[in-house]
């Protein structure tokens, strides 16, 4: 076994509306994988699918190797998730919430505070919970999402309402996790925060899948990029590289920019200029970070 989830031409439909269409989810045992898409795109119906929430017509979820279908009691041993907002009860203390589910995972007080002090609540430990802060809120649902040591973390906006430094705990938090060998499965809006942290990504619009694979692969192949040149015959290089499909931008002086759509595109942009005895004496090229390559996929699978 190689992926901790696996989906297979996953459908979901509310009347005749369709919300899904065929996602064939490739998650990796021991990955960060970020799950992005707009708003009503269809991430948090494929979360509520995979957690058993919502019900698949097919027999083509596996957790773990596990079909979700047949053994859902044993998924929910070995996942733990924080969708949409936490469950816990209000009127009991943080302490006292994590103590109610070891009456039932039953890992022993010291488990309460390991939690604790990994989420950074050891302080708030008597506090209850309705007076918790929504940030406060979202880090005791990611503490019951983790007591009980689980294989897999499925977790929907689990940044929704923290503060710069919290998010930042929060990434140390999932990179420890993922260390210890747990794969993560999540979606936020927060992509700056998914670039740094994600092995994988799935990119979702309109209830189809328009991309999956790790982040280098998205980030580094198989999108545009800049590249800022300066040379020594810019007239030159706009006459021979402009037949041949380069998007260029005189910057002035003896400055160009040029984009190039993938690897072999940024080859041939050097191999012409070289082979043109074009004298490069500069070269800059940028990638595309997490949010510019999500809009323009999005773009391009509107077309």
């Amino acid at each position: 076994m190689t992926e901790s989830i696996t989906t297979t031409n996953l459908c979901y439909k509310v009347g005749s509306k369709t919300i899904l269409s065929d996602i064939n989810l490739r998650v990796p045992i021991g990955s960060i994988y970020g799950y992005l898409g707009r708003n009503g795109a269809g991430k948090s119906t494929t979360i509520k699918l995979l957690l058993g929430l919502l019900k698949s017509a097919e027999d083509n979820i596996l957790i773990q190797g596990i079909s979700l279908k047949q053994r859902s009691t044993q998924i929910h041993s070995i996942a733990g998730n924080l969708i949409e907002a936490p469950c816990f009860y209000n009127n009991l203390t943080v302490y006292e919430n994590l103590r109610y589910l070891d009456i039932i995972h039953k890992r022993g007080l010291r488990r309460i505070d390991e939690v604790l002090a990994l989420v950074n609540l050891h302080l708030e430990r008597k506090k209850k919970a309705s007076a918790l802060s929504m940030g406060m809120k979202q880090r005791l649902g990611i503490a019951m999402a983790i007591f009980h040591d689980p294989q897999l973390l499925i977790l929907d906006e689990p940044l929704n309402g923290l503060d710069p430094q919290g998010i930042f705990e929060m990434r140390k938090l999932f990179q420890s996790l993922n260390e210890q060998g747990k794969t993560i499965f999540l979606s936020s809006h927060i992509l700056s925060e998914l670039e740094k942290v994600a092995t994988h990504i799935g990119i979702i619009e309109s209830g189809r899948m328009i991309f999956q694979g790790t982040k280098d692969d998205l980030l580094l192949g198989k999108i545009e990029r800049h590249v800022r040149l300066r040379i020594d015959d810019v007239e030159t290089a706009i006459d021979v590289l402009s037949p041949l499909g380069f998007s260029l931008q005189h910057l002035g002086a003896n400055r160009v920019l040029v984009i190039v759509n993938d690897d072999q595109h940024f080859n041939s942009l050097v191999k012409n200029l070289i082979c043109n005895k074009i004298g490069i004496y500069d070269m800059e090229s940028q990638n595309a970070n997490l949010e510019q390559t999500f809009i323009n996929l999005i773009s391009r699978a509107n077309d």
